[in-house]
């Protein structure tokens, strides 16, 4: 097949018409559309029976960073072999020759002729990884790249593999033997930091670190392993684990990473485990500001008898919640010790002011109410 019959075949799959023209020592295809996600920029360049295709939105495509791609050799090698490149003005360091593929599933033969070169940061991808686990890996069920793979001015959406290493009952993850793609900043400032206490997450950089952390209260603890080998404690506020640990994502100099920090301790906050018959639980303790466990209770509690929740306060002060069989709102405060428990039934604006008491003073005032009963446990 001739490159005037691939350029014609071009332009039968494409439905459209392309302009020719150059970018660098390269002539090329060219066709810009509007897609419900963008308008989109594609390249052709069609050269001894093989296309070479580049895409890019049409607000971040530059003549100079194609020039670059296209100068990237064609060659597929069914895995990720990244190519370093030096991209103007961009933070995306390399490239990658994708396919055979991407071309036309309605013309196979100019399908298997196609190969697409993508730029990305070296935070994006895992270097060897089979070409199919790639496409899987920046899915939206993994790090969501694929979305914003034609964008050539995006930040890098930085990638984590990891894994649970511990049971978290109705969780977002599972334990498992390997590690699944994540979005780096999402697992460690979403996941982490709002997960349930003391269960343990492996979390990999694409550059070889290894970070096993845990929430305690509002502090995310564990270890970083380096790739040489060596290792440093963490122990950070756990809201600010993205910042102090993106470097190791981007590839950053981490000489100078700092990852024990005092930070100030969060104030309006409580661990909290519920149980609902319409809207979900937590069996592992989860932490949530006031207003959160307050609009619970109202929204949440109080919709089923039988309904719970445990509030904990950072020195495990607790206050127990349940919706009654005729739909009252029942406080208790357990005590081991003397295997009773001490409450009353309240309004919600009662319990709410009994839960503030709870996180702003670390103590149970339910035993200061009037009209407080003594319930024993046997």
């Amino acid at each position: 097949m001739t490159d005037k019959d691939l350029a014609e075949r071009i332009r039968r799959a494409r439905g459209r018409d392309q302009t020719p023209g150059r970018i660098g020592k390269h002539a090329v295809l060219i066709d810009t559309v509007r897609l419900p996600a963008g308008v989109v920029t594609t390249v052709h360049r069609v050269l001894d029976g093989q296309v070479t295709v580049l895409r890019a939105g049409a607000d971040s495509f530059r003549d100079d960073i194609a020039e670059v791609l296209l100068d990237v050799p064609p060659v597929a090698a069914g895995s990720i072999q990244p190519t370093s490149v030096s991209l103007p003005g961009v933070r995306l360091d390399h490239a990658l020759v994708l396919g055979p593929g991407g071309g036309s599933s309605r013309d196979p033969e100019l399908n298997e002729r196609t190969v697409t070169v993508v730029a990305v940061h070296h935070g994006e991808i895992l270097a060897g990884e089979a070409e199919k686990d790639f496409h899987r890996a920046i899915s939206s069920r993994g790090t969501g790249l694929g979305h914003h793979l034609n964008d050539w001015n995006r930040h890098p959406v930085l990638r984590a593999d990891a894994r649970l290493l511990d049971d978290w009952p109705g969780g977002v993850m599972r334990p498992s033997r390997k590690p699944y793609p994540w979005h780096a900043e999402r697992i460690l400032s979403r996941v982490v930091s709002n997960g349930p206490a003391d269960v343990r997450f492996e979390i990999r950089s694409m550059g070889g670190h290894n970070l096993v952390l845990q929430r305690q209260w509002d502090r995310a603890v564990g270890t970083l392993t380096f790739p040489d080998g060596a290792s440093t404690p963490v122990d950070q506020p756990r809201h600010d684990l993205w910042a102090s640990l993106s470097p190791i994502f981007l590839g950053e100099d981490a000489s100078t990473l700092v990852t024990v920090t005092a930070g100030m301790p969060e104030a309006d906050v409580l661990e909290m485990r519920y149980q609902t018959h319409d809207r979900g639980w937590a069996s592992l303790p989860v932490m949530e500001g006031l207003d959160s466990c307050v609009a619970r209770l109202d929204g949440q509690i109080l919709r089923t008898p039988g309904n719970w929740a445990v509030f904990t306060s950072r020195s495990d002060a607790v206050i127990q919640a349940k919706c009654t069989d005729d739909g009252h709102l029942w406080l208790e405060t357990p005590d081991p010790a003397a295997k009773r428990s001490q409450g009353r039934l309240v309004t919600v604006e009662e319990a709410a002011t009994l839960l503030h008491i709870l996180a702003r003073e670390d103590r149970s005032a339910i035993a200061d109410l009037p009209g407080v009963k003594t319930v024993p446990w046997d």
